[in-house]
């Protein structure tokens, strides 16, 4: 006699103390994902309305257009602001991602751990001691009140950077969130650098010698991710 499985859903949307974290499979399609989503958004338009939003991908690979399109998704049908993105230990797919956006080849070390790579909290700052040369400095976390972090090399951030948090990086830096601290690119003086984000709100921005500081108010929020480079003498943040 055969046992009849239970319908199991193809995601969830657990609460947790920043708002709402998505949790997607590694097995569901993108198309029964954004069906579910949906339905689940608009019977719950009210208690989701202006709400915060993780992505989480720990056990799903990386894919920017699937982020693009949930995050429109939320944005357009529930008024939700994807936040934060959560990803798992196969980094590749965000990598790639990564280096054809910079244009160069972007690793992570193994050997940073093998070598006794160490994170430590101190007076409420976080740093990483780490010898790894020029390789992309990669933090898995939201940057809270308090932290500084410094990169030799291109710093990406998976997660948020709070108001008073400082980042800074000899060349790029991308958050895969929002930027609501200070942001430091090419701290050595290399004009060319620029600050990547899902959303740039900033107390402050910096690159080079060049500083700029937030408008008061934002009239338009970008569908993909912003940019912030040096145009002329003066740091333009473009969206797309």
């Amino acid at each position: 006699m055969l046992k009849r499985v239970p319908h199991q859903p193809s995601l969830q949307i657990k609460a947790d103390r920043e708002g709402f974290v998505l949790v997607v499979p590694a097995e569901v399609s993108l198309e029964d994902l954004l069906a579910e989503l949906r339905k689940r958004v608009m019977e719950s338009r009210g208690f989701f309305q202006k709400a915060r939003m993780t992505l989480d991908l720990s056990v799903r690979d990386f894919h920017v257009d699937e982020v693009q399109v949930i995050r429109t998704l939320l944005e357009d049908v529930g008024g939700i602001q994807l936040h934060e993105i959560r990803l798992g230990k196969n980094l590749q797919p965000f990598l790639s991602w990564v280096s054809g956006l910079l244009g160069i080849s972007v690793k992570v070390m193994e050997s940073n751990e093998e070598r006794g790579e160490l994170w430590r909290e101190k007076e409420g700052k976080l740093r990483e001691e780490t010898d790894a040369g020029d390789a992309p400095l990669v933090v898995r976390q939201t940057c809270r009140s308090g932290t500084r972090i410094e990169s030799p090399a291109e710093l990406i951030i998976l997660g948020d950077v709070n108001p008073g948090a400082e980042i800074l990086a000899v060349r790029d830096i991308i958050v895969f969130g929002t930027l609501r601290g200070i942001a430091h690119a090419g701290i050595y003086g290399d004009r060319s650098a620029k600050i990547w984000g899902l959303h740039i709100e900033p107390q402050q921005l910096r690159i080079a010698d060049v500083v700029a500081l937030p408008p008061r108010e934002r009239t338009m929020k970008p569908k993909r991710y912003e940019v912030a480079e040096i145009q002329g003498d003066r740091i333009q943040v473009t969206r797309f």
